[in-house]
């Protein structure tokens, strides 16, 4: 008697599937930034398991919990699936033979999140790529996505049209009151709309998408904000430090400058803060020098999506 078994090898897609999976909460936000149904990353990473014969998440817990196999597979696959990317952005380089340009915008806060590294590194691995980048506020870093100067922007999710850009997540962060450490709000874990509507503000500049975020949440609360003034952040924090006013701004950002009498509170009625890279949905194609491919772009983005 003769037996057939049945092999089924794991992909990169697979794989690339399950490290998203643990960037995110849940498999459904996952699903949601690899653009597939929720039942379609599921299948696929019931077959990862099947074919590893090991359970990788806890489905007890709501949220998507790694198992101690899934932890130690995390990290195989992590730098599998960077090898594997990096060696078809190579062969692609040899294919095409010329140095392409990558030309990226973004707001002045990739310390905060832990991105600049990530992007020397990337320069660094890719030398096939001549990056240049760039930070400027909000309006010319959309202008220069929208005019083509910019090939890929790092914002706010709050600033990109789902119609016309790819947006794909790297960092969250959360919308907190900025105040001195003896005000009396300061002891409170969390803090709301109507908590500060009777304060003073000094928020950042009105073509921020923070200041655009604070008025919407402020109109969503029927409350009127009691505005002294608009500032940059450097600003902002001395006023508040002397108790001239409170102020919204970023979390990461109090991490960055933090002042010993200044404290930060969330904000529990604002959505996260969701930072990410941006590039249009349609790309020219063209082999002209100075033109990025489609390719070229997404390498990118996944390489700082997963550092080494």
């Amino acid at each position: 008697m003769i037996f057939k078994r049945r092999f089924s090898l794991m992909t990169m897609e697979q794989i690339d599937f399950f490290l998203m999976t643990v960037r995110c909460d849940t498999f459904l936000e996952a699903a949601e930034n690899l653009h597939i149904a929720q039942s379609t990353l599921s299948k696929q990473i019931q077959k990862l398991e099947s074919e590893l014969n090991l359970t990788l998440f806890d489905r007890t817990r709501r949220q998507a919990v790694l198992t101690p196999a899934g932890e130690l597979f995390c990290q195989e696959a992590s730098e599998l699936s960077r090898q594997y990317h990096q060696m078809l952005q190579k062969m692609r380089h040899f294919k095409e033979s010329e140095r392409q340009p990558l030309r990226v915008g973004s707001l002045p806060f990739l310390t905060q999140y832990h991105l600049t590294s990530r992007i020397r590194a990337f320069a660094h691995t890719h030398p096939e790529v001549e990056l240049m980048l760039e930070e400027c506020e909000e309006n010319e870093l959309m202008d220069g996505l929208q005019s083509g100067r910019f090939d890929l922007v790092i914002a706010r999710d709050s600033m990109i049209s789902p119609q016309k850009y790819h947006f794909v997540p790297l960092a969250k962060d959360r919308l907190c009151v900025m105040l001195p450490i003896d005000h009396p709000l300061a002891e409170k874990s969390s803090l709301t709309i109507a908590d500060i509507a009777r304060e003073p503000l000094i928020l950042m500049h009105p073509y921020t998408s923070i200041y655009q975020l604070c008025m919407q949440l402020f109109e969503k609360a029927d409350q009127k904000p009691h505005i002294l003034r608009t500032a940059r952040l450097e600003s902002i924090i001395s006023s508040v430090e002397v108790g001239e006013a409170l102020s919204l701004f970023a979390g990461s950002n109090f991490a960055l400058f933090h002042h010993p009498n200044v404290t930060a509170v969330p904000l529990r009625d604002a959505p996260p803060l969701v930072i990410g890279a941006a590039y249009p949905l349609k790309m020219k194609a063209s082999k002209k020098p100075g033109n990025i491919s489609a390719q070229t772009l997404k390498s990118f983005v996944f390489f700082i999506q997963n550092p080494v």
